[in-house]
């Protein structure tokens, strides 16, 4: 059973474990819970509460024992829903405030130079592409940004197919056989020996250099037309001297 699930839906392992061994034994007082999951029993009890909170477990007393049970599994299906019912909510309000928001963004980025951190910081880059919504070219080790952005960089793709943003990517030759080819894109490989895990991504008036390192990766992202159509001429070098 794929218990990440249970943790995506925020319950912690601890109330993941105590409500699987309630599924297992039906019926239980914290006593029994407690040995056959191997969660402390004080734990044990802060589980509990908190899953009585979300609604997933109830009880009952007899002769003054707590009788613990889990309720139907499908009350997940029902989290589920409200989460999304609030992230649409969610949604709405921000689309609400969105021309505020980008009307003051604008205006202090005629030019100017950003820094994102981690993995969440790449993906503010590669939200950035879409939301600009223009053709963009760059190269890069792409199997190295597969496994740095995993599930993320399916989801970027559909969205790029999706707003019809078409893509001409130089990767090197171990990513040949790696790279999964997709519509609106064209690429072309150069010798293993040029490639490093510094990747460029170049969009409208944009520059995004990106280090592809899993430890730590960074963007710096330079908001400079100049500087952004410089970059594309040493790209058309790059690409003319690359093969199909």
């Amino acid at each position: 059973m794929k218990t990440s699930l249970f943790y995506s839906l925020g319950l912690t392992k601890n109330e993941t474990k105590v409500y699987l061994t309630l599924l297992d034994l039906g019926t239980a007082q914290a006593g029994q819970i407690t040995e056959k999951s191997g969660v402390h029993r004080r734990n044990v009890y802060d589980s509990i509460s908190r899953l009585m909170e979300k609604g997933l477990i109830s009880f009952v007393s007899v002769n003054n024992r707590k009788l613990f049970s889990p309720v139907n599994p499908r009350r997940f299906i029902e989290l589920i829903n409200e989460k999304k019912f609030e992230l649409d909510n969610l949604r709405n309000e921000f689309s609400q405030m969105m021309p505020e928001l980008e009307l003051t963004t604008s205006l202090q980025e005629k030019h100017d130079v950003r820094f994102y951190k981690g993995v969440e910081g790449l993906k503010t880059v590669y939200d950035d592409i879409i939301r600009t919504g223009k053709s963009y070219i760059g190269y890069g080790p792409g199997h190295q940004l597969e496994k740095i952005l995993k599930h993320y960089l399916k989801h970027f793709v559909d969205n790029r197919i999706k707003n019809k943003i078409k893509i001409k990517l130089i990767y090197d030759e171990a990513s040949r056989d790696n790279i999964k080819k997709n519509p609106l894109s064209v690429i072309r490989y150069i010798p293993e020996h040029y490639s490093s895990r510094a990747a460029l991504r170049i969009y409208g008036d944009k520059v995004a250099i990106l280090l592809l390192s899993k430890e730590e990766p960074l963007a710096i992202v330079i908001k400079n037309k100049a500087i952004a159509d410089g970059y594309k001429k040493y790209f058309e070098v790059m690409w003319e001297a690359a093969k199909p």
